[in-house]
């Protein structure tokens, strides 16, 4: 079923974030906004990123230390502890045993903010905190993570200590969002099927610093105090600054949020028009249920691991044809080896005669060394007399 039933075009009705809708001035002077509020949504719109000071979190402070304290032993292991995730210096999906994490993921007032910005339910999906500053390379999330229709997805950074532009700041590029938005396909490479995808990343990373230099792009950092967040759009390009004092730390917590009634995907390992795309299976953290996926109002039955059976069936092919071009290569190693496996018994028979002389010079060289001991000590006998004498 369509959205809209009538043949009257609604702006207010696109397939398009508030934020990002060409009618946006249109749309904005109509809802009924407080004076703040509605400088928010102005610069999200013209910045693509927003500074909170506030989370609406009482005794935010407390809760921060708490999530340091909590999660700060975990770090430097790798694997997974229930539902989550740790990889060293970063624990994905930690709301799913801390509820601090949880409180920060589904603060009310980032929740009603969010909503205003983009005019559907927010769904917070995945936290990321971490302990030390990642100096990641810039990128733009919506090649991570994507929707249809595009564009419902942001993330909310959270300071968990001061930080300045020593323990590794946050950077990103005011403006870029409204970018066109790329994927792997526009570099020329098919990315569904990929048996390592982060083989070919550095070359977006390389793309995305060249888009940076041709359009003139200003880098800024982030400088916030404990319990200070930054909003931005999915398509912001951002990443994380290098971190010049190497014996501090830099707490935050990242929490990732898509939007109601859309279908939800990784466009990194997506290729579309090959019909190979790889959709996420969303849990919402207010909820801890599964979001449907949604197209035009019309829920979607989708089955995520479908995914991975056709791309590990498209390994196993690809796999088959290499050992098939590998199988007359090996068969021209075998022949040869017979021819020279002669060869080898002798050159075998020759070391061991070999050995066997070395052994005996080395017996005899014993021998010769210790009658050479017998004689220097007559020797040292006979002068011995010949003194006294």
């Amino acid at each position: 079923m369509s959205k809209t039933t009538d043949k009257k075009f609604i702006p207010s009705l696109m397939n398009l974030p508030l934020v990002d809708s060409p009618f946006f001035e249109q749309i904005f002077s109509q809802l009924t906004l407080d004076k703040d509020t509605k400088k928010l949504v102005k610069q999200f719109a013209e910045q693509g990123y927003v500074i909170i000071d506030d989370l609406g979190i009482e005794n935010i402070t407390e809760t921060t230390d708490r999530i340091v304290k909590d999660l700060t032993p975990i770090y430097g292991d790798k694997g997974k502890v229930e539902s989550a995730w740790i990889y060293h210096d970063r624990i994905q999906d930690a709301w799913t045993f801390n509820q601090d994490v949880k409180k920060i993921a589904t603060s009310p007032k980032i929740i009603n903010l969010l909503k205003i910005l983009y005019q559907r339910e927010p769904i917070p999906f995945q936290t990321l905190n971490f302990k030390f500053g990642t100096q990641q390379s810039t990128h733009s999330d919506s090649i991570h993570f994507s929707s249809m229709p595009a564009r419902f997805m942001c993330g909310v950074w959270v300071a968990l200590e001061d930080i300045d532009a020593n323990n590794g700041p946050l950077h990103y590029y005011p403006g870029s969002h409204k970018l066109s938005m790329f994927d792997l396909n526009d570099l020329g490479i098919t990315g569904s099927y990929q048996n390592k995808p982060y083989d070919v990343y550095p070359i977006y990373e390389e793309f995305l610093q060249s888009l940076i230099e041709h359009n003139g792009l200003k880098k800024v950092e982030l400088y916030v105090k404990k319990g200070q967040a930054l909003i931005w759009a999915a398509n912001l390009l951002h990443g994380g600054s290098p971190v010049i004092d190497k014996k501090r730390t830099r707490y935050s917590q990242v929490t990732h949020y898509y939007f109601s009634d859309c279908m939800y995907y990784i466009p990194l390992l997506s290729d579309p028009f090959l019909h190979r795309i790889h959709l996420k299976e969303v849990i919402n953290i207010m909820t801890g249920k599964v979001v449907d996926h949604i197209y035009n109002g019309e829920k979607i039955e989708v089955n995520p691991e479908q995914y991975e059976v056709e791309r590990l069936k498209y390994q196993l092919l690809q796999f088959q044809e290499e050992l098939e071009k590998l199988r007359p290569m090996a068969m021209q190693f075998q022949d040869e080896l017979t021819v020279l496996k002669p060869q080898l018994q002798t050159v075998e028979s020759e070391l061991e005669k070999l050995r066997i002389q070395l052994y005996d010079y080395q017996t005899k060289f014993q021998l010769s060394e210790a009658k050479n001991q017998l004689i220097e000590a007559e020797l040292e006998r006979l002068r011995t007399q010949l003194y006294q004498s």
